[in-house]
């Protein structure tokens, strides 16, 4: 029961903590904390929860990560490649498309993190449209993820149809119109409203075409490197070695890009992820809560949605909310059809987007400065609106 009572809580002050514009990460670790406390937890298991959480190859991991990917950025952006890039695709596609336009080539790359990438990419093109921090926030987070749906290079859905034992495209083909739904709904939450007087120039010439990918280069051969063979890390590190080597850039100006590009905010918000993540493991409070739910005489569909919903929200890891409900389906329904792997796959997608321990979300506000309330007043409602739509029309299918 404590447990259980602990989560929420956890949950509930982490929140506000954020709100009241504590460090990310410094939050995410005092609701490690609180949680432990709830857990009722010896001084040696905290220190064993802390210690595996930080000590953990992918936490080092991803702290490497998260920390190259904004000095990458910065090269680009600080040698010209990123304003290359938004004044050629200005000539081809209109401003309001640019802004979808990144983010969303982005979520394609198979890279953790990558809003850290799409988020420096919008910011010139959001800085000419007078776009609030809470805007810019919105937009990374809504258009990099439409992959979750339908992208076959999918971790997220190649898990979903593997557990379920469906079959992938027909998988992919039945989230088609909750994704048409999704990126609509996401327009008219924030595209629309902007103000744009320019329009594309529609010069379409060969120079301009090729300098797209070539201003792009950086991350399409770090991205290329990692999906053949080499380790993260190492690929982004050549990423920004092109850059350094193409653009001439002098080794004292290196150093001075290295120096700037590291916030060590990002990864500090890291180690509270992975800490929480690692608490809610060790102290079983999602079991906990599991025993509770089922004296809610809820019909099986409806409690494993409840379940995915929970797990999704207090992980922030979508495999994790499928690694419970999946098997849970197996027993409950008898048999998972396309449709009813859909539902459960769309409920860990939205979990996940609104999380407060989300990651992409938390390093894009953390990155344009943003507030989480104002940034869930648009968030949370069209998520809302997708999910319970889409799944409404499946139950009635």
């Amino acid at each position: 029961m404590l447990q259980a009572v602990g989560l929420a809580i956890c949950l509930v002050i982490m929140v506000v903590l954020v709100m009241k514009h504590v460090n990310y990460g410094v939050a995410l670790l005092i609701g490690a904390l609180v949680l432990g406390v709830f857990s009722q937890l010896t001084f040696q298991q905290f220190v064993e929860v802390f210690r595996s959480a930080v000590m953990a190859w992918t936490t080092f991991d991803l702290v490497l990560i998260v920390s190259l990917m904004p000095i990458l950025a910065l090269c680009m952006k600080e040698t010209g490649m990123v304003s290359d890039l938004i004044i050629n695709l200005r000539k081809v596609f209109s401003g309001r498309a640019v802004l979808v336009m990144l983010p969303a080539v982005m979520g394609a790359l198979p890279m953790p993190g990558g809003a850290l990438l799409s988020a420096p990419l919008i910011d010139e093109e959001a800085d000419r449209l007078k776009l609030t921090g809470e805007e810019r926030s919105f937009i990374n987070v809504w258009f990099r993820h439409w992959n979750f749906f339908i992208y076959p290079l999918s971790s997220h859905l190649i898990l979903a149809a593997s557990l379920a034992g469906v079959n992938l495209y027909e998988l992919a083909l039945i989230q088609v119109p909750p994704l048409i739904l999704y990126l609509v709904l996401g327009y008219f939450a924030s595209i629309r409203g902007i103000n744009d007087d320019t329009t594309a120039s529609q010069r379409r010439d060969l120079r301009t075409l090729l300098s797209i990918p070539l201003n792009t280069s950086p991350i399409i051969l770090a991205v290329a490197l990692n999906m053949v063979g080499m380790h993260m890390v190492a690929a982004l590190l050549v990423g920004v070695a092109s850059v350094l080597v193409f653009k001439k850039v002098s080794l004292n100006r290196t150093v001075s890009l290295f120096r700037q590009g590291f916030d060590w905010k990002l990864p500090l918000a890291i180690i509270g992820v992975m800490s929480l993540r690692r608490m809610i493991e060790y102290s079983g409070a999602v079991s906990a809560v599991l025993p509770y739910m089922k004296f809610t005489g809820m019909p099986n569909m409806m409690l494993l949605v409840a379940i995915g919903w929970a797990v999704g929200l207090s992980t922030a890891m979508p495999t994790a909310a499928m690694a419970v409900i999946f098997p849970m389906a197996l027993v409950m329904m008898k048999e998972v059809t396309p449709i009813l792997a859909s539902i459960l796959c769309l409920t860990t997608i939205f979990s996940y987007l609104i999380s407060p321990m989300h990651l992409c979300l938390i390093l894009t506000i953390e990155y344009f400065k943003a507030g989480l309330h104002a940034v869930y007043r648009k968030l949370i409602p069209a998520s809302i609106a997708t999910y319970v739509i889409t799944i409404t029309v499946a139950m009635l299918i």
